[in-house]
């Protein structure tokens, strides 16, 4: 790009470009206010693609309370290249301007062995709060939960609390619900800000509050903590233990979590270990990407050599009519599909409980159905197809039911896999899908072979 691009133009560049502009003229001054106009995550997300050196001089040119939000916003390679050269010091001081679960899973995701070196210089009450949320599982309420929300008496009239609001902390993260609490921060009741600013001015809480409250413990699992937002439409969920409220998780974080986790089971749903989620396609090291696909790549490689000793079982039969050849993959790709369909549906409603382990019999009843509708219509298709290839009324008809029977057996192992998965407390997206592709190919290749050993005259 020309070095002597003005000003004014390079502002309406795309953010990337309008940074590398800059960067090659050492137009720093340009860049500094260039970058305090934007975004945070619009910055991490251009960090994620530059080289380490440009990385390095893009931070160093941050405002440090944006640089600490990019901070948070990047991947965790694109973290690690940052923090590098930085003193713990330095690091301490940008910790203190991200509330605490930001910064625990920051320090987790990113630098766990340095975890207490940055710690020890943050601002002791805020690296306390920190620890106490390291104290707590991995994927759990008690990480996603911010102590900076809005804690008012029962008391208050409405008038009182929407002044009370006038004076709390400006780096409170909530102000959609003010949390009624009694005595050690016992949780009595919530109002919402429109409830708040609904009611007549002298009116107290405790009389529009709501008392109903649902809440988690902090060892909940994330997934829960989103299923009961996305139910409920919170735009807050509170954790409690032994009615204390420890902190609010807000829509935001819940957001973070449904993307994650719905990474992490496409991911695995393609056979990929989850040791490349949450990071950018370009920060993440070609060896991680390798080790997360490798182990299940050699394990389906070797299972599908039951499809080869099938072939080999019946090797007579094909030197005979070769045309059986034809169908092969045809009929193992309809099955891999049709299995691949059940799976999704039937992980989709172990994800989101509308099938338990329990609904077994009627799950499997209910694909068996389906599988023999779609065998049906699908088989009469092939039928045809067949038909029109000049196959003859014999190995037409093989086809046909072949088909009828891949997709009933397909339908109904591709249910009983996710089911069983989750029976024995294994991820269903893990397994299912490889297990489904593998068994298909093999069991559908062999009930091929045996109808046609049965119908054709040719080979009896």
């Amino acid at each position: 790009m020309p070095a002597t691009l003005p000003p004014t133009m390079i502002s309406a560049l795309p953010l990337e470009t309008a940074i590398h502009d800059h960067l090659q003229r050492d137009d720093l001054a340009g860049l500094r206010q260039l970058l305090k106009a934007e975004h945070a995550p619009d910055i991490a997300a251009v960090l994620d693609r530059f080289s380490e050196q440009e990385r390095a001089a893009v931070f160093a040119n941050l405002p440090r309370r944006l640089a600490a939000v990019v901070l948070s916003e990047a991947g965790s390679e694109t973290v690690r290249a940052l923090l590098r050269p930085l003193t713990p010091e330095n690091v301490g001081d940008l910790l203190d301007e991200l509330p605490m679960d930001a910064v625990a899973n920051l320090l987790t995701d990113a630098v766990p062995d340095q975890t207490e070196q940055y710690l020890s210089h943050m601002v002791p009450a805020r690296s306390q709060a920190v620890r106490k949320l390291l104290e707590y599982p991995d994927n759990s309420a008690g990480r996603l939960m911010t102590d900076r929300f809005v804690r008012v008496a029962p008391t208050l009239t409405a008038v009182e609390t929407l002044e009370h609001l006038h004076r709390v902390d400006p780096e409170v993260e909530t102000f959609n619900n003010v949390y009624v609490v009694e005595g050690d921060d016992q949780l009595v009741g919530i109002a919402s800000l429109r409830e708040i600013v609904l009611a007549p001015p002298q009116r107290p809480l405790r009389d529009f509050m709501t008392t109903q409250i649902i809440s988690v413990p902090p060892t909940e699992d994330q997934e829960v903590v989103a299923r009961l937002v996305e139910h409920y439409n919170f735009l807050g969920l509170p954790v409690v233990l032994d009615g204390r409220i420890l902190g609010v998780i807000t829509v935001d974080d819940v957001i973070d979590v449904l993307i994650e986790e719905g990474t992490e089971d496409q991911l695995r749903f393609g056979a990929v270990e989850p040791g490349v989620i949450n990071q950018p396609y370009f920060t993440t090291p070609i060896w991680r990407v390798v080790r997360s696909r490798v182990g299940w790549l050699l394990l389906l490689f070797l299972a599908e050599t039951a499809t080869g000793s099938v072939l080999r079982l019946f090797e007579d039969e094909l030197a005979t009519v070769v045309a059986l050849s034809f169908f092969i993959p045809l009929l193992i790709g309809t099955g891999g599909n049709t299995g691949a369909q059940t799976v999704s549906t039937i992980i989709r409603g172990l994800a989101l409980k509308e099938i338990r382990v329990r609904d077994t019999v009627r799950v499997l009843a209910r694909e068996l159905g389906s599988g023999l509708l779609l065998g049906l219509l699908l088989g009469a298709v092939a039928f045809g197809r067949a038909m029109l290839w000049g196959s003859g009324a014999q190995l037409s008809l093989v086809v046909g039911l072949t088909i009828l029977a891949i997709c009933t057996w397909a339908n109904t192992i591709g249910s009983m896999i996710p089911l069983g998965a989750q029976r024995f407390k294994v991820d269903p997206a893990l397994v299912s899908a490889p297990l489904i592709t593998t068994l298909v190919d093999a069991s559908g290749l062999a009930i091929y072979l045996l109808i046609a050993k049965a119908l054709l005259s040719a080979l009896r």
